[in-house]
């Protein structure tokens, strides 16, 4: 089966245009949740406020490449990969800057009282899985030939979602145990439950990532 992939290969060069379209949503998922540090750390409500319209025009530009991405699909004559599996990575890209903007917003929406401590961690754990996934794009051009670190990355997908549970979970406990605002308490949970689904989110484009190198290194 790789002898054929091989010669069909040579026959039908795979078109390289994808590749910066990746790269450049990796270094932008980096950018949003590095965004997202910064309000999440912030206590004035005008930085807040100058910091999520950054977040937003990234995941703007996220939407467009996506666009790119799928208008290639629909015109090269040959994809990278199975062209399903570009598109499972290309939703799961997809969500997890959506997610972050999502999670930004709440924080300006909502006006806690006071952000937890727990939150940051979290806030902290999406920085370090986007830049996991930052590295995991930037080997896609080469992943058929050295699959190792875009796999090292997943498995980091992996613990950092395992990481972002516990500290959910913990919270929680906290929460019930200490808040006597019903009103804060929804809050908190709500923003805190945004943060999870993107670490858990960013999980799944480490699945999807994994899919296409074991069909293809």
């Amino acid at each position: 089966m790789s002898a054929l992939r091989s010669i069909f290969s040579v026959l039908f060069p795979k078109d390289d245009k994808f590749f910066p379209m990746f790269r450049r949503i990796g270094e932008a998922t980096v950018e949003a949740a590095d965004l997202y540090t910064q309000l999440i750390s912030e206590t004035e409500r005008e930085e807040q406020e100058s910091i999520y319209p950054k977040i937003k025009a990234i995941e703007t530009e996220c939407d467009v490449i996506m666009v790119k991405i799928f208008d290639a699909l629909n015109t090269a004559l040959v994809a990278p990969f199975d062209r399903e599996d570009i598109h499972e990575l290309c939703g799961m890209l997809d969500d997890v800057v959506d997610l972050i903007t999502s999670s930004a917003k709440r924080v300006l929406l909502y006006k806690p009282k006071q952000i937890p401590n727990k939150a940051m961690h979290m806030a902290e754990i999406i920085l370090e899985g986007s830049k996991c996934i930052r590295t995991s794009m930037n080997e896609l051009k080469t992943i058929s030939k050295k699959p190792d670190l875009a796999l090292e990355q997943c498995q980091k997908l992996h613990d950092l979602e395992h990481e972002g549970d516990d500290v959910y979970e913990s919270f929680l406990q906290e929460l019930f145990e200490t808040e006597t605002d019903a009103v804060e308490l929804v809050k908190l949970k709500d923003l805190m439950q945004g943060m999870e689904f993107t670490i858990d989110r960013a999980n799944s484009v480490g699945k999807a990532l994994k899919t296409i190198i074991v069909k293809y290194a």
